[in-house]
C-alpha cells in the first residue's frame, strides 16, 4: 500500500500520495510522458518548475489530485518549488521505494550527497 506524506503550510495540513491513478494523472499532465522518464526528471532536476507543480496537483488531496493554480497557491505558500522538492522527495520514496536505495548508493560511491539538483533548476 502506498502511504500518505503529510505537508504543513502555515495553518494547514496537506496530504501527498503518489497513488497509482495519481501517477496515471501526473503522465496526463506532462503530455503522455511515462512516470519513468517524470520520476528521473524530477530526481535529477531537470523537469523545471511545470514539472513540480504538475507533479504537486496530481499528488494533493491523498493523491485525488486538485487543480494547477491550487498547487501552485500552496507551493507558494510554501516557499516555491525549490522548498517542495524535499516534500516531492518524500512523496516519491514511499511510493517507490527502491528510488531511495538507488539514491544513497549513487551517493555514496560518487560522494555527492550534498550535491543534488533542484527540481526547480
Amino acid at each position: 500500500m502506498i502511504s500518505t506524506h503529510t505537508v504543513k503550510v502555515g495553518r494547514k495540513t496537506h496530504k501527498l500520495k503518489a497513488s497509482t491513478l495519481a501517477q496515471a494523472r501526473l503522465e496526463q499532465l506532462q503530455g503522455g510522458k511515462p512516470i519513468g522518464d517524470l520520476l528521473e526528471h524530477l530526481i535529477d532536476g531537470s523537469g523545471g518548475v511545470n514539472l513540480v507543480i504538475d507533479a504537486w496537483a496530481a499528488f494533493l488531496d491523498d493523491g485525488k489530485g486538485v487543480e494547477r493554480e491550487e498547487a501552485a497557491k500552496i507551493l507558494d505558500a510554501l516557499g516555491g518549488a525549490n522548498a517542495a522538492a524535499v516534500h516531492l522527495g518524500v512523496c516519491l520514496s514511499i511510493a517507490f521505494p527502491f528510488l531511495k536505495a538507488e539514491e544513497g548508493e549513487e551517493a555514496e560511491e560518487e560522494g555527492d550527497a550534498g550535491n543534488a539538483k533542484s527540481p526547480a533548476a
